[in-house]
């Protein structure tokens, strides 16, 4: 019995996570810290999809931003979607988010906010495994105000059936899960 409960759990932790539940909107947020792998799932995502705008997200760039000229993910990211041609096929926009020391996509969301850079309903595409949370703090920040679905983009080093078999995959979920176990406690950290 404690084995097919654990067995359940295993099976379903990965799906759970990476939260595939994407709402009919024209607008796409992309969380500026995802790889260039995933930055290319998402814009083919949106090009299948019917959106019209891409906005990107995201803090301080904590490495290297002395050497870059871009100084926050959201700047740096809209960036990258100029270099892919992505100019040509959304309006694309940045949306630069202020440096906290936790809470990171909550701080992300809630500069979107501020900005008005997303109304009415959009969807927001995050790693895998990260989507739920990601989806949470989005969500909470627009309570009322905007529907907000979530586009899990499957990471390149594995995928929700395979995630078990590689150190990064157990990494990602492991962490995760426990990341989001202490998001939904009373007092937790809200992502």
């Amino acid at each position: 019995m404690l084995a097919a409960g654990a067995g359940f759990v295993w099976a379903t932790l990965y799906p759970f996570l990476a939260r595939q539940a994407p709402v009919p909107a024209e607008t796409l947020v992309v969380e500026g810290w995802v790889s260039d792998d995933l930055l290319v799932q998402a814009a083919g995502w949106a090009e299948s999809n019917g959106v019209k705008k891409i906005v990107a997200t995201g803090g301080p760039i904590e490495i290297g931003s002395f050497l870059a000229e871009w100084k926050t993910y959201a700047e740096m990211t809209r960036a990258r979607m100029e270099a892919l041609g992505l100019g040509a096929k959304f309006e694309l926009a940045a949306v630069p988010a202020e440096k906290v020391r936790r809470g990171r996509t909550r701080e992300s969301a809630r500069a979107l906010k501020a900005a008005g850079a997303a109304a009415g309903a959009f969807n927001v595409a995050s790693e895998g495994p990260h989507a739920r949370r990601s989806w949470r703090a989005f969500r909470d920040e627009f309570a009322g105000q905007a529907e907000v679905g979530s586009v899990a983009l499957t990471p390149v080093a594995y995928g929700g059936e395979d995630w078990w078999t590689c150190s990064e995959g157990v990494r990602a979920v492991i962490s995760e899960a426990i990341a989001y176990a202490y998001d939904v406690l009373p007092g937790g950290g809200g992502e």
